[in-house]
């Protein structure tokens, strides 16, 4: 019982995570917009009439609602794309966070189910942080408030699933042989759709590294569920992971979802600044 009340206490607490949330959005943006100007090179084969990602049978009206462009339409993308970006710088410097970035989440959403072939796990990521910053209104934490009760719960929830996506990850890793033997990395960088040529040669000659790497992954992603809760060790943690994900990202070639997963971490860290500067007026900010 006591336990219980200890729980329910921290979420009437102040919500002391604006910084924190700042920069979620700000990453967010910044991975929209790379996005968005990447499918728009693509614009015939995102939506238009060489489509690369068929179009998929629905029946619940939820499914629609985010799904709208299910059939492609160029010039539907386009706006939805020109509403994704106003609305989340919107709810950077404006007072109604929680319906813009709902807005925000919604064209994403149907923007990123729409070119399911061409994305990857990082713009699932970049969807599951969009929807609870959706919750989330940092100019208002009033101490004992459902706003700032919410703003704190979803807060929360964006650090779970992270720490979920690793545990996952890492009971899928340990099905599979070679990941077990070590031999995993190896096996994904002598692919050339998952490598650039400098690193083949630096890996193909270094057995130990190979291995090494492999297990490192392992470690990670199941230490990190653990680990990230230690404020003593969680900056080491994060940057391990920043190493992880940039080579992800650049060495592999899987960007979307480095960058994703980095823009994640913000949930747990940011850097310290002792220059004060707002954004908004939290004396004014609405729900």
């Amino acid at each position: 019982m006591k336990n219980s009340i200890k729980i329910l206490a921290h979420f009437n607490t102040p919500f002391t995570e604006e910084r924190n949330v700042l920069f979620l959005r700000i990453g967010v943006l910044i991975f929209c917009v790379i996005n968005a100007i990447h499918n728009v090179t693509l614009l015939e084969y995102c939506w238009g009439e060489y489509k690369m990602s068929p179009t998929l049978s629905l029946g619940k009206f939820s499914s629609n609602f985010v799904n709208l462009l299910n059939e492609g339409g160029e010039g539907f993308a386009i706006l939805l794309i020109i509403i994704q970006l106003l609305c989340l710088v919107g709810a950077i410097f404006l007072k109604y966070k929680r319906i813009l970035t709902f807005v925000a989440y919604l064209a994403s959403a149907n923007l990123i189910n729409s070119t399911y072939l061409m994305n990857s796990g990082g713009h699932h990521v970049i969807l599951l942080i969009l929807f609870f910053l959706s919750l989330i209104n940092e100019g208002h934490s009033i101490v004992n408030s459902w706003s700032n009760a919410i703003n704190k719960a979803a807060m929360l929830a964006i650090k779970i699933q992270v720490c979920m996506i690793y545990f996952i990850s890492f009971l899928y890793k340990i099905i599979g042989q070679s990941w077990l033997d070590g031999s995993a990395l190896w096996q994904t960088l002598m692919l050339d759709e998952y490598t650039l040529p400098i690193f083949k040669e630096i890996f193909v000659s270094n057995h130990f590294l190979l291995t090494f790497g492999t297990y490192f992954v392992l470690a990670y992603q199941i230490l990190f569920p653990i680990l990230i809760w230690v404020k003593k060790v969680r900056k080491w943690v994060l940057l391990c992971g920043v190493g992880l994900h940039l080579f992800i990202a650049f060495g592999m070639g899987l960007f979307t979802f480095g960058i994703a997963m980095v823009v994640a971490y913000f949930a747990f860290y940011v850097p310290e600044n002792k220059i004060s500067f707002k954004l908004y007026d939290k004396s004014s900010t609405r729900v």
